[in-house]
C-alpha cells in the first residue's frame, strides 16, 4: 500500500519542482562597468603577420601578399582589452583562396555595405566603392570579407568586445 502512494507523491513533487524552476526569474549576468571613451587607451598594431593571424586564425603563407593591416585595441590602463577592431587587405594565395571557399567562418552573401564603428573610422586604404566586389558577412558577428576575383583582392574587417591581452603583449 505504501508503494501506491510513493509514485503519485514523487510525481507531485517532480511537478512542483518543475513549476518552481520554470517560474523563477533567470539570474541576470553580472554587469560589466562601462568606462567612458576618455578613460580608454588605444593601441594600434600594423604588424601584417600579427594582424593576419588574429584576423583569420592562421598564419599567412609565403605567397599571401598582405598589402595593409591594422588592429585597434581599446583598453583601460593596465587592464585587458575592452574593444577591438581590425582591417586587412590581402592578395590571397591560391591556398588561402581555396581555404576561404570552404567557408570556415560560415559567412553569407550580402548586398549591404559594411558597418563601421562610429568612434573609429575605417582606414583610408579600405575601399569605399564596393562595385565589383563580393561581400560576405557573418550572421552572428561583425566579420565581413570583401573579395574581388577580378583583382584578386581580399579586404576583411571585424570588431567586437575584448577578450585578448593588449597589443603590446601579443606574441606569435
Amino acid at each position: 500500500m505504501k508503494k501506491r502512494f510513493l509514485i503519485p507523491a514523487a510525481g507531485v513533487l517532480l511537478a512542483i519542482g518543475i513549476i518552481v524552476f520554470i517560474t523563477q526569474n533567470p539570474p541576470k549576468p553580472p554587469e560589466v562597468p562601462q568606462s567612458t571613451s576618455d578613460q580608454l587607451v588605444l593601441n594600434t598594431s600594423t604588424d601584417p603577420t600579427l594582424v593576419f593571424q588574429k584576423a583569420l586564425w592562421r598564419r599567412p603563407a609565403g605567397d599571401d601578399k598582405i598589402l595593409h593591416a591594422e588592429r585597434r585595441e581599446w583598453s583601460e590602463k593596465g587592464k585587458d582589452v575592452r574593444e577591438w577592431q581590425w582591417f586587412l587587405a590581402v592578395q590571397p594565395s591560391p591556398g588561402l583562396s581555396e581555404w576561404l571557399q570552404t567557408n570556415p567562418f560560415s559567412l553569407s552573401p550580402s548586398t549591404e555595405p559594411p558597418k563601421y564603428k562610429e568612434a573609429a573610422p575605417k582606414p583610408d586604404w579600405f575601399p569605399s566603392d564596393l562595385a565589383g566586389f563580393e561581400i560576405l558577412k557573418a550572421p552572428q558577428s561583425r566579420l565581413v570579407l570583401i573579395f574581388s576575383a577580378k583583382k584578386n583582392l581580399l579586404y576583411a574587417m571585424d570588431s567586437g568586445a575584448g577578450f585578448a591581452p593588449p597589443t603590446p603583449k601579443l606574441t606569435n
